[in-house]
């Protein structure tokens, strides 16, 4: 008995016009490929149902499943199986008043194929080195870029040209296997759809010219390095009155040498003595705001960790601030008067504290 088309598409068979394409593209937004990226069962189904509509959306050939049924419509008959073809071949499929390409853009919005002529400039890449304190304060910059724009003297055109008689303008042409209708390039214009017939002496026949144009780059709060900020508009120029690319900013942070970042919170290394930390203290520590007074515990230990909430990294288009971590480095002093060995040998036997080796004169932070 075959497929039944009506079933597949969840109509019945007095369904109209309308009510059969509304459920083929209900069904076809559920199966479509590009949402079930490597779903196989939904490939299948979304073959089912687009063979399904091809057939009944076409009068005379739902006349002919009617009368026939799915026999008619196979490869041993007069019409044709989608078992067999891929998505590509679907998207290029025509047969009747039947056009793959015009339901998916009902369904997905917009033209499925822009005309080659019209395509959109290409996006640029500029990196900037950028000190640290950018990431804590962000920054106004101006740089220098290089983009192509569009010949002032041909509008883009490259010379003087004319419609292409092949394509009538359009950059494409269909091309025929058997029953099926795909669109390429048309190589007598190569998809551009003009014929250059002189060259523009300013551009040489390219249509572009290379300028250098100087540009405000807002830098914001919260950029790490490989940070990406867009620009809309500012790449190359687009063609025959396509939209510009765009200018993407990629920052790359310089190294604090006292402040180690990770994440949004940032780690900073402060040596005590062995006082400090036995005993406790106030001492003053270096954030990127600013010094601040901060409290050691008593019985601090070498590493320890002290958070200072908020003196962080500002979080990225966000209203939070990271954290700042103090991390301590307890150093133990020389000890050169005989007296002050002979009070720390007392106080190891009451403490039985283990006499670290001495280490290096204090760092600088």
């Amino acid at each position: 008995m075959g497929k039944n088309y009506y079933e597949i598409l969840g109509v019945s068979k007095s369904a109209t016009q309308d009510e059969i394409k509304k459920a083929y593209r209900k069904l076809a937004r559920k199966y479509h490929p590009d949402v079930n990226q490597n779903n196989k069962e939904a490939e299948i189904k979304f073959k089912e149902i687009s063979e399904a509509y091809a057939v009944l959306s076409d009068p005379d050939k739902r006349r002919e499943y009617d009368s026939v049924g799915h026999e008619a419509f196979t490869s041993s008959g007069q019409g044709y199986n989608f078992s067999d073809m891929n998505f590509d071949d679907l998207k290029n499929f025509r047969a009747g008043n039947f056009n793959f390409e015009d339901i998916f853009s009902d369904i997905f919005g917009g033209r499925t194929r822009q005309r080659a002529k019209e395509k959109k400039g290409e996006d640029l890449s500029y990196t900037m080195s950028l000190p640290f304190a950018v990431s804590i304060n962000g920054g106004e910059y101006e740089i220098n870029i290089s983009r192509n724009v569009n010949c002032s003297k041909c509008h883009g055109e490259g010379g003087n040209t004319s419609q292409c008689p092949t394509c009538h303008g359009t950059g494409f042409i269909n091309h025929k296997s058997g029953f099926f209708i795909s669109q390429i390039p048309c190589k007598t214009c190569h998809g551009k759809g003009v014929i250059l017939h002189s060259t523009c002496s300013a551009c040489g026949g390219k249509g572009k010219i290379l300028t250098n144009e100087k540009i405000k780059v807002k830098i914001p709060k919260g950029v790490d390095s490989g940070t990406n900020i867009r620009i809309p508009g500012k790449g190359n120029e687009g063609a025959y009155g396509a939209a510009s690319g765009d200018l993407y900013i990629v920052t790359n942070i310089e190294k604090h040498p006292i402040f180690e970042r990770q994440g949004y919170n940032i780690y900073v290394n402060v040596d005590i003595d062995m006082f400090e930390a036995a005993l406790g203290d106030k001492i003053t520590v270096p954030t990127p705001y600013g010094a601040i007074n901060i409290t050691i515990p008593a019985g601090a230990e070498s590493g320890q960790l002290l958070r200072i909430k908020g003196k962080g990294i500002p979080h990225l288009n966000g209203s939070e601030i990271g954290d700042l971590y103090v991390r301590l480095h307890v150093k133990i002093p020389a000890i050169a008067m005989e007296k002050d060995r002979d009070i720390l040998q007392e106080m190891r036997k009451r403490y039985s504290g283990n006499i670290r080796k001495q280490l290096l004169e204090k760092g600088k932070i």
